[in-house]
């Protein structure tokens, strides 16, 4: 396998994702002419250490997939990986559909912005 180790965003032949996509937090690889993803990162979130008031509650009325939760709650089917780590203590398995009447914990809108700048630093490397 011929090793690039770099993210989506830095190969100028691919397309550039958002930055909300799941995929920048994985660093890419060449073999042959194809790039695969080291899928053995992860993001994670202490929610025992998170401010509280960063959350809010997103009541569910029907069953859900977490991309169809992620547009509702931020616009964008992107967001449902960060969905679902604010709920890993309740899911196991991010294709697992919520169920109605689940009360999830999102972040508030207002900070998003700042936890997905908090997330993109934590990746970069340290030099």
């Amino acid at each position: 396998m011929d090793t690039l180790g770099l993210f989506q965003n830095d190969i100028d032949d691919l397309e550039q994702l958002g930055p909300a996509r799941y995929e920048n937090i994985f660093k890419m690889y060449a073999k042959g002419e194809k790039y695969i993803y080291n899928i053995l990162r992860r993001v994670d979130i202490d929610l025992n250490s998170a401010d509280p008031s960063t959350f809010a509650e997103a009541p569910l009325k029907i069953e859900s997939p977490w991309t169809n939760i992620s547009y509702f709650v931020y616009g964008t089917v992107d967001l449902w990986w960060l969905i679902y780590i604010c709920n890993k203590d309740i899911f196991k398995d991010p294709l697992q559909l919520v169920p109605g009447g689940t009360k999830l914990r999102v972040i508030k809108t207002s900070k998003l912005q700042s936890i997905l700048n908090e997330i993109a630093n934590d990746l970069k490397p340290r030099v």
